[in-house]
């Protein structure tokens, strides 16, 4: 079942959980040059940046959205500038790359 399951109104906190710390010990942070270095900014106005490559899919950052500590159980990514909503992790899209929705690192 999909981590963002929307049919499903009630997530239990127990099994959250446990998907949030399966998904962190999966996600490894790249090492390589040529990263992308995205900021997530969480409802509670905490930010958390981290490097992916540009081959990496946006199902690859809901997941690592999902692994924030006081990320909420269901949420949808938006770019800042330009302003424009990255396809629902429920999604076919969510396979895109970075790179293919256009997301890039900031050159300055």
């Amino acid at each position: 079942p999909s981590i963002l399951d929307r049919d499903k109104a009630v997530v239990s906190t127990q099994s959250t959980g446990g998907l949030r710390e399966q998904l962190r010990e999966k996600l490894e942070e790249p090492t390589k040059d040529h990263t992308l270095s995205l900021l997530f900014r969480l409802p509670n106005g905490s930010r958390v940046t981290r490097a992916f490559l540009p081959e990496a899919s946006v199902k690859e950052l809901y997941e690592f959205a999902f692994t924030c500590k006081d990320a909420p159980n269901f949420f949808t990514l938006v770019t800042n500038f330009p302003k424009r909503i990255l396809p629902a992790y429920d999604t076919a899209e969510v396979v895109l790359s970075c790179r293919e929705v256009g997301l890039e690192s900031s050159t300055t």
